[in-house]
């Protein structure tokens, strides 16, 4: 181990155990400063590996000032911490820290965190540089490729979609200083856009020909220049298309990017989002880098009259990715499917995060179909679903006569996915104890069969999925820290129904074709109020609430038209509340499966849904996990009932 590392802290006796700490272990320490800087002297003198950086330092400048310098030299860093501010700790977190230690130090927490951290760091290198290496291959394509020009800038905008997500692009020139409009193109599916001119524009926004084309000849850019947030707003006011347009499309940040062409033209590309922190740094970066190929593409067009005739239709690319049994085109959604595309073919671990119902195994499905193993196994583990005492035989198999009952060699779930793909559903509910294995699996990338001594070499990759909030589960002691980094990879967050409500009218009529296949229906929909009080429930049970509700709404409906829909009373679930009676708003005394149903109800929610191990509702119940999990699926008590 010959890395090294760089301490930022100002006290002292802190930094110097530290020091101790990395020397013992192996590790170059190239400096200790005090100040940024101090620490920016020892960055250019002797760059770094890694970087242990503390929040607050001597001087004007903190750690976080520091951590942004770090990320655009690509330097790895995990911050010191003391107890910190709600607010400090979302600003140091907003920078993609690799890890965070907190005093007191321990010396095996630090050298895990660095462990973490240099995997994590080398993971990130390397996916970024294939995926840039991919990204130059792809523009260059397009120089030779048919088409007009602006088909060829539409192409571009599409190949750089998954580093520059936006959801509406607009492409000017600059000639002598007076701008030209060329076209704007308005995503409205996963590779496939709407492109819009002047006409299309005018009819849009309501105004005027001379109006409109004096909006569009009014950008001032010279420089990139990124706008999220408060600053879109305000400079809305100095560039009303900004604000006629984000009034028009429901915009929130922009990121303009004016390039200079070979023939001395400016190109601006002006990318927007619907997300109000869509765009940083990095994105910049990105577009410096391949400046040279987007000038060639761009330079033809600049000379080129923009069409005007005709209403421009919607142009999909070649539908080289494909999303099978996922509905919808909202932006939180067309962002999943922009991540999902870059992770899917790099042979990495990828976390899937979000709420119950969400579609995290559809999701897993479209990562293996879309990765290099699809014609290998994908093998799906329910963690949550099995004992504890019959996990580890699942997941690495047994040997004959390895415990009573053991009465055949058993091939388990990790060696069934040999070369394919291993899902691991709920995560978060995997025992501690089994933890520790999974990670050896996940860096030795071997196993042992209980009962035997042989370790047995795996290719797998491993996708895992979890409605929790694992980095809560990690400080409360339920997680392993150094476990959640290695399957913390990539991590991809689905949205909320709630989130996507426009969604909602596209995944209502999949599931009535679906059902209505099914049934041999023919239901046409649902009613425009059916619809509207769809779009205005809360949805604590996702796209599956969803779909048994209209399974429900189908079943008991005689019309083409589906005029009623079975919603809970509140359309936003209130506070639980412990109820100190048994009597029912009627009267009517309870049952002893109403009574028994609504106390697990209640024990599960405060174990935040788990079931199995220390803290979980089975402990509180005193009843065995398995005892649990049949009393629930008896009560019909399912997840979404605990969100």
């Amino acid at each position: 181990m010959n890395e090294k590392v760089l301490i930022v802290e100002d006290q002292f006796i802190e930094a110097n155990d530290l020091r101790l700490m990395l020397e013992k272990a192996g590790y170059r320490v190239c400096g200790i400063a005090r100040s940024v800087p101090q620490a920016q002297e020892l960055i250019r003198q002797d760059k770094p590996d890694l970087v242990l950086l503390d929040i607050f330092l001597k001087g004007r400048q903190t750690g976080i000032d520091l951590a942004h310098e770090l990320r655009e030299q690509h330097i790895a860093f995990i911050y010191l911490s003391a107890n910190s501010s709600q607010d400090v700790l979302t600003a140091a977190k907003a920078t993609q820290p690799y890890g965070f230690l907190v005093k007191p130090f321990r010396e095996r927490d630090v050298l895990a965190t660095l462990e973490i951290a240099r995997f994590r760091h080398e993971n990130s290198l390397e996916s970024h540089l294939r995926r840039e290496t991919a990204l130059r291959k792809e523009l260059a394509q397009l120089q030779a490729s048919g088409g007009t020009p602006e088909q060829r800038l539409l192409q571009a905008g599409i190949a750089l979609q998954p580093y520059v997500p936006f959801e509406y692009l607009s492409v000017s020139f600059r000639r002598n200083g007076e701008v030209r409009h060329l076209r704007d193109y308005r995503r409205i599916g996963f590779n496939e856009y709407q492109e819009l001119g002047a006409t299309e524009l005018g009819n849009i926004t309501g105004l005027p020909a001379d109006a409109l084309e004096k909006l569009l000849s009014a950008q001032p850019w010279e420089t990139p220049a990124l706008f999220n947030g408060a600053d879109f707003t305000r400079e809305q006011r100095n560039v009303p298309l900004m604000q006629q347009l984000a009034k028009s499309f429901h915009l929130q940040s922009s990121f303009v990017y004016p390039f200079t062409l070979h023939n001395g033209h400016t190109c601006i590309l002006h990318f927007y989002s619907k997300l109000p922190d869509a765009f940083q740094q990095p994105h910049t970066e990105i577009c410096h880098r391949q400046r040279d190929l987007l000038a060639e593409l761009a330079e033809s067009s600049a000379g080129a009259a923009p069409e005007r005739e005709g209403t421009p239709a919607a142009r999909k690319a070649p539908p080289a990715k494909v999303f099978n049994g996922i509905v919808g085109n909202s932006h939180l959604l067309l962002k999943v499917f922009d991540h999902l595309s870059q992770a899917a073919p790099i042979d990495t671990s990828i976390l899937i995060l979000g709420e119950s119902g969400t579609g995290k195994e559809r999701i897993a499905d479209c990562i293996h179909q879309l990765s290099p193993r699809r014609n290998k196994p994908l093998v799906k583990v329910n963690c949550a679903a099995l004992p504890a005492t019959l996990i580890e035989s699942e997941l690495f198999g047994h040997e004959k006569g390895a415990f009573t009952g053991a009465m055949d060699r058993r091939i388990g779930k990790f060696e069934q996915a040999h070369e394919g793909t291993v899902f691991l559903d709920e995560i978060g509910e995997m025992p501690v104890e089994l933890q520790a294995k999974l990670l050896r699996v996940l860096q030795e990338r071997e196993i042992e069969r209980l009962g035997s001594r042989a370790p047995i070499k795996i290719n797998v990759r491993f996708i895992a999925a979890t409605n929790r909030n694992l980095e809560k589960e990690v400080a409360e002691g339920r997680f392993r820290l150094d476990l959640y980094y290695r399957l913390n990879v990539f991590p991809l967050t689905l949205p909320s129904l709630r989130d996507r409500a426009e969604d909602i009218p596209l995944l209502v009529q999949h599931f009535i074709d679906v059902f209505n296949n099914k049934t041999g229906k023919r239901i046409q929909g649902v009613s425009d109020k059916v619809m509207a009080q769809l779009q205005q429930y809360h949805w604590p049970g996702n796209i599956r609430e969803l779909e048994h509700m209209i399974e429900r709404g189908m079943l008991l409906n005689r019309g083409p038209l589906i005029e009623e829909i079975m919603l809970p009373g509140n359309p936003r679930p209130p506070e639980p509340v412990q109820s100190t009676t048994n009597i029912l708003p009627d009267s009517r005394v309870k049952t002893i499966h109403e009574n028994e149903r609504d106390h697990i109800l209640s024990v599960l929610k405060k174990c935040n849904g788990r079931v199995w191990g220390a803290g979980g509702a089975a402990e509180l119940l005193q009843i065995p996990p398995t005892t649990l999990h049949s009393k629930m699926k008896k009560l019909g008590i399912r997840k979404e009932h605990l969100s």
